[in-house]
């Protein structure tokens, strides 16, 4: 079928018009000057006919061969000897090779075979009996040859360039896959990112203002009878909301990306560990076993935010009157932390859907430790976990890690 796309198939059939023209004049002048007029009357049309098909050898390649095939049957029964114009059969075959399907071969067999034959036969006529078999074999083996070899390579260069056009789509879709794969992995990242940033914040704040509630309400208790002691709990109110204000600015800081983030100090360690319990009221002990080790600072956080979560826990869940006992383990292997208390935590009401305990888990879980909270048998509720060093994982802590 016929394009009328002009726009690009305007070029085309401007070009083989050119091409037919060229031909036209390369083939048909040599006619002119036979002296014999009747010859060139039988032949002038044919010629013209087929040096007219290439005008659609790639617009409608089928049509053109249907033209040569129309100019070769009346060559055949009008001419007994071949004309230049001929040259336009391998032509037209070759595009119906290169522009058609492979179902194109069908009618391209038939030409050539009818061709073939009815040509050599016609131009050999009049050759003596003892050579025209062999004058006519070998221009049927030639005729057939020219138009097979014509064919093939056409359809060669198709194959090719359908090989060629599908590589490229599938660069292109793999380009687009990759595209796609890193659109998402940076998507993740940024929600990882963000989970970070929002844990961070709920750990500092929950923490801090549960510590602030818990001694507000003990300097409440004390300003009539011990006023000193109420004057100590607001220090600690004081000091703890600094300390809450430093963590804010230095995770924003950092979320922005802020060169001047350390200015705010370091993440809070294993050393700071103490000061926490202290923080948090008499109501909690602690007791650490064997000297606080140099850490890398991933792991120190983790450990100081899981006993920050758990001690918040106690403030918030465990009951006025409950006590905690709060234990830091350091061992060669693993860094062991535990927060137990003799209070309601199991039974109090949650005041929202809260993250604690997940982040809890899902911090440890990132360094390759082990996590376990839950009510205790005889009352009260535990937490429990277990850091390895980085010496227990080589460097693959470095990739789990998400604090």
């Amino acid at each position: 079928m016929v394009n009328l796309q002009w726009s690009r198939d305007g070029r085309t059939l401007l070009g083989d018009g050119a091409l037919a023209l060229a031909f036209a004049v390369a083939t048909v002048p040599p006619l002119l000057v036979n002296e014999d007029s009747e010859f060139v009357m039988r032949s002038l049309p044919w010629s013209l006919l087929m040096c007219g098909a290439l005008l659609l050898r790639r617009m409608a390649p089928l049509a053109a061969l249907t033209a040569v095939g129309a100019a070769g049957v009346g060559m055949a029964a009008m001419l007994s000897t071949p004309v230049p114009a001929i040259l336009a059969v391998p032509v037209v075959v070759y595009c119906v090779g290169r522009y058609q399907r492979m179902s194109a071969v069908f009618p391209v067999a038939a030409l050539g075979v009818a061709g073939s034959l009815a040509g050599p036969i016609t131009w050999t006529a009049g050759i003596p009996d003892p050579y025209r078999v062999l004058g006519t074999t070998l221009l049927v083996l030639l005729c057939a040859a020219i138009v097979a070899l014509a064919y093939l390579w056409g359809r060669f260069l198709r194959e090719r360039a359908l090989t060629q056009s599908l590589d490229r789509e599938i660069v292109t879709e793999r380009f687009s896959a990759a595209q796609r794969s890193a659109e998402q992995e940076l998507e993740l990242a940024e929600r990882r990112a963000r989970a970070g940033v929002a844990q961070e914040l709920h750990d500092v704040l929950a923490h801090s203002l549960s510590v602030i509630v818990v001694q507000a309400e003990g300097a409440r208790a004390l300003t009539a009878k011990r006023p000193e002691a109420a004057a100590e709990a607001l220090d600690v109110i004081a000091d703890t909301g600094r300390t809450s204000i430093a963590e804010v600015r230095r995770i924003v800081a950092l979320m922005r990306g802020d060169d001047e983030a350390a200015a705010f100090g370091p993440s809070p360690s294993l050393a700071e560990i103490p000061g926490l319990v202290d923080s948090a009221g008499g109501r909690i002990t602690l007791t650490v076993e064997g000297p606080t080790p140099i850490v890398p600072e991933s792991l120190g956080l983790t450990a100081f935010r899981v006993m920050q979560e758990a001690i918040t826990n106690v403030l918030k869940h465990a009951g006025p009157t409950a006590t905690a006992e709060a234990r830091v383990a350091y061992a060669t292997e693993h860094v062991e932390l535990l927060v137990r208390d003799d209070g309601i935590g199991s039974l109090s009401r949650p005041d929202g859907t809260g993250s604690g305990l997940r982040g809890m888990r899902e911090r440890v879980v990132a360094m390759g430790g082990e996590f376990r909270a839950g009510p205790r048998p005889g009352g009260g509720y535990e937490v429990w976990a277990r850091l390895p060093m980085p010496n227990q994982l080589g460097k693959s802590w470095l990739r789990g890690a998400t604090t």
